[in-house]
């Protein structure tokens, strides 16, 4: 999040922000910076996210409001809740819950992680998908950053409500509309979007469960399924090709395994699993599998 807010004296002395101390700067990007802040009204502390005004003008800003709204309506234990929206000083806030932990990403720093504590964590973010997805909020932004394990060993999932105005909102509303125009800055973006994100489509619920798949497959291969050395080389193969199979990677994994990540990948959203609810209940039979307490099952290749 950018040096715009760190210029502003309030920011820069670590001030206020309407009723919150800042404390600490704790994450940057291209929009705006992330602080650890008290809320001077509650004593809780939380994740003050903030962004400039002109960043967010007109139906933006109103879209912002109503998506921050409907998230800060979601309750979950693998959510990171949101507590407040807001402005103040010609800047746009979000006070979400401070949560400890490791992002995925950080994780996945040295290659795959462990097949069946990724498998067990997939299917916690896909239990908070279905929690968002049957209050009609829908995350758009699903990668290895946006999904923290805590100190405790439990998911969080970040940024509900943040899709518009994020740096991977931009990007994926950029890829869309014109894919040659996107910086390879924008890789570690890119690679997470559906099919129908990268065509500039329609989407709906089924694209966070293709970026979970996504996501899934790196933490159990140490590769991406779609990487290239660009974005655009990127979209082209999230749009175009098949990835291969998990087991020829890892010869170790199930062949179940295979199915479930080919059905949630597939190019065609009527191909995925109807719900997150499915697919969790789908990831913890793999895990069982991996654990050896449940026979291999069929799985419907998709058509």
């Amino acid at each position: 999040m950018s040096g715009e807010v760190t210029r502003d004296r309030a920011i820069g002395d670590l001030g206020a922000v309407a009723h919150y101390n800042l404390l600490e700067r704790v994450g940057e990007g291209g929009l705006g910076e992330v602080y650890r802040a008290r809320d001077t009204s509650t004593g809780r502390t939380v994740a003050l996210k903030l962004v400039p005004f002109g960043l967010a003008e007109g139906q933006r800003w109103q879209r912002l409001m109503d998506d921050a709204r409907a998230a800060a309506g979601l309750s979950h234990p693998n959510i990171a809740t949101l507590f407040d929206v807001g402005h103040h000083d010609e800047r746009l806030y979000l006070a979400y819950e401070f949560v400890q932990g490791a992002t995925l990403r950080q994780q996945m720093s040295g290659g795959g992680m462990n097949a069946g504590h990724a498998i067990a964590l997939a299917a916690q973010v896909a239990d908070a998908l279905a929690e968002a997805h049957s209050r009609g909020v829908v995350h758009k932004d699903l990668r290895p950053d946006t999904v923290l394990e805590t100190m405790k060993g439990s998911v969080k999932v970040l940024d509900f409500g943040m899709s518009i105005w994020t740096r991977g909102g931009q990007v994926r509303a950029l890829a869309g509309a014109a894919p040659g125009s996107v910086g390879t800055d924008a890789l570690p973006v890119v690679a997470y979007m559906s099919p129908e994100q990268a065509r500039g489509g329609r989407v709906d619920h089924r694209t966070d469960l293709f970026s979970l798949g996504v996501i899934l497959y790196e933490m159990l291969t140490g590769v991406n399924p779609y990487a290239a050395g660009d974005p655009a080389g990127i979209l082209v193969r999230i749009t175009q090709d098949e990835p291969p199979v998990p087991s020829t990677i890892d010869p170790g994994l199930p062949k179940m395994v295979d199915l479930v990540l080919s059905r949630v990948l597939s190019r065609d959203p009527g191909m995925r699993p109807d719900t997150a609810v499915k697919l969790a209940a789908e990831l913890r039979r793999c895990g069982a599998l991996m654990e050896g307490n449940a026979a291999e099952p069929a799985v419907a290749r998709p058509r």
